[in-house]
């Protein structure tokens, strides 16, 4: 049994073309002190059938066409391919990570019409009472009668930690636009000093020292930065190859082979 954990991410994007990125907590197991995108790992909870019960978009045929990673020679990978049972996990995941730690749900109600989520003090608590595993995000859903909508999020590339690292994680990164109607905040717990910022721009800070970014955030950022416009971005996303990227070597020192730059 593989010892690397499954984990979604999200990149969400706003007009004019800005990522949102939060700072992990110094006090982090896993890159601490770096700007990320929001995400973390798959919960037991996110499996359930109440969780995905109450998540439309998870339809077998969708699947499918989004967890359509390949594997280069260049670039062999020891993990097995993702079932579609953890693909309906995965896609929770990101949901329910994204709602934790930047405060942004993706849902709709009964009729699919997507939902407005007020910055209300209740809402805060709830957001939290999620966080700290003491209301499960099925029953946050149930209790406004909201369905989570995977049909928000697109596959956009697959990274694996190489097998030097003592934690080890199956990342997705799924691409999503911001809801026009909703805030991002971090969560002042995981995560700290939510920033919506355009890609180059984060990079330029990073250069000048003044941002600490890792190898993967620097790449995502350095592909987004060639776009001008939300749109573009999304439909380089729903249309664009997705390579895994598992070093072979220690992270530090790895970089993509020059021929697969712009292929993954």
């Amino acid at each position: 049994m593989s010892d690397v954990r499954l984990a979604a991410t999200v990149i969400l994007v706003r007009s004019p073309l800005e990522v949102y990125l939060t700072r992990r907590s110094a006090a982090s197991a896993f890159a601490p002190d770096a700007f990320v995108f929001p995400g973390g790992t798959i919960e037991a909870q996110d499996a359930t059938v109440e969780a995905q019960a109450r998540t439309i978009g998870l339809q077998a045929d969708r699947l499918g066409k989004e967890f359509r990673a390949s594997i280069s020679p260049a670039l062999p990978s020891s993990e097995p391919a993702i079932t579609q049972e953890s693909a309906r996990s995965l896609l929770v995941a990101a949901l329910r990570e994204l709602f934790e730690e930047a405060g942004v749900l993706l849902a709709c109600d009964p009729s699919q019409r997507p939902v407005t989520v007020t910055d209300s003090e209740e809402m805060s608590t709830q957001r939290i009472a999620v966080r700290n595993g003491k209301l499960t995000f099925a029953d946050f859903l149930i209790g406004h009668d909201w369905f989570a909508d995977a049909r928000a999020l697109t596959l956009f590339s697959h990274w694996i930690t190489p097998p030097s690292e003592p934690r080890r994680y199956n990342t997705h990164f799924f691409f999503a636009v911001a809801p026009p109607n909703q805030a991002a905040r971090a969560d002042a717990h995981e995560t700290h000093d939510g920033i919506w910022i355009a890609p180059l721009r984060a990079l330029e800070l990073h250069r000048e020292g003044a941002m600490h970014l890792v190898y993967p955030t620097i790449k995502h950022l350095e592909r987004l930065s060639t776009f001008t416009s939300v749109g573009d971005a999304l439909r380089f996303a729903r249309t664009k190859p997705v390579l895994t990227i598992m070093p072979a070597t220690n992270a530090d020192n790895f970089a993509i082979p020059p021929e697969l730059e712009n292929e993954w």
